[in-house]
Formats: structure tokens, C-alpha cells, sequence
């Protein structure tokens, strides 16, 4: 290749590389140029509802299932719960880790696994104080699964 080929060459190279990133910039710069609130308000109001503590944290539910069973779910944040029987079953209690994900405002999926290998999966509606929630657990070597709606209140 001549020194005249080699220099188109590298010329067309360095326009390739700079329309590339121009067009990887673009949308950065229209985003710069759009009016404060033009669709950025629904990201901020996720990254908030991100940060800030769910309606749970550091909150005493009583619970009552369609089914008589009733709990105690003392969260301590939003990442450790207590829960204890309070009727429809033997009495039995423990602490737990909870993870959680926020599935619209106020809603709330809970995931959890107890010491005995029982775990649970509740979905708190705090717009409407209603609860529903899958119980898996072993009982005679198989596997049983238990699913309860109710309701719960705010202990004070």
C-alpha cells in the first residue's frame, strides 16, 4: 500500500471511529437538550422509591388468614423479620431474613426461608391492608404447599 492509500485509509478510519461515537452520544445530548420533566420523572420517581424504606420497615403487622390462622410479623428494617403463631396452629416462632421487591406503590412481594426449610412467599397490599401468601413446606417426606389470603392491621 502507497503512502497515498495509507493515509485515505487511516482517514476513513478516524471519520468511522468519530461517527461512531457521535451516534453513541446522540441520545445522551437529546436527553441534555429535553425539558427538565420530559420523561425523566417516572426514573426519578423509581430510583426514590428505590431508596426509600418500604411501608413494613420497622412495623408490627398482625395477621389474620381467611383460614383462622393468625401471625405476629415484627419486621426490624426491611431485611429481618419475627414472626410467631398467634392462633390456628401449634405455637412456633423465629427470626428470618426477608428479601423484598416493591411490585407498584405499596405492594410489596416478601420472600423468605425459616430454620425448619419452610419458605414463604407473601404479597403485602398496603393500599388495601390485604395479604396473600404461599406457604412450601415437608410434611410426611412430600412436599405441601399451603395458599392464604387474608388481611392485617398495624400493631400499636
Amino acid at each position: 500500500m502507497n503512502r497515498k492509500h495509507r493515509r485515505m485509509a487511516l482517514g476513513l478510519g478516524a471519520i468511522a471511529a468519530l461517527s461512531t461515537a457521535l451516534l453513541t452520544l446522540t441520545p445522551v445530548v437529546a436527553q441534555a437538550d429535553a425539558p427538565a420533566d420530559a420523561g425523566r420523572a417516572p426514573v426519578r420517581a423509581a430510583a426514590e422509591a428505590r431508596t426509600a424504606a418500604p411501608d413494613f420497615a420497622d412495623e408490627t403487622l398482625r395477621i389474620s388468614y381467611d383460614n383462622g390462622y393468625k401471625f405476629e410479623l415484627r419486621f426490624e428494617g426491611a431485611d429481618t423479620a419475627h414472626w410467631k403463631v398467634l392462633a390456628g396452629q401449634d405455637p412456633a416462632e423465629g427470626t428470618v431474613k426477608v428479601e423484598h421487591r416493591e411490585k407498584s406503590p405499596g405492594v410489596y412481594r416478601l420472600k423468605w426461608t425459616e430454620a425448619d426449610g419452610t419458605t414463604v412467599e407473601q404479597v403485602q397490599n398496603w393500599n388495601k391492608k390485604t395479604v396473600t401468601a404461599a406457604i412450601e413446606f415437608e410434611q410426611d417426606g412430600a412436599k405441601q404447599r399451603l395458599d392464604l389470603k387474608g388481611t392485617f392491621r398495624v400493631a400499636c
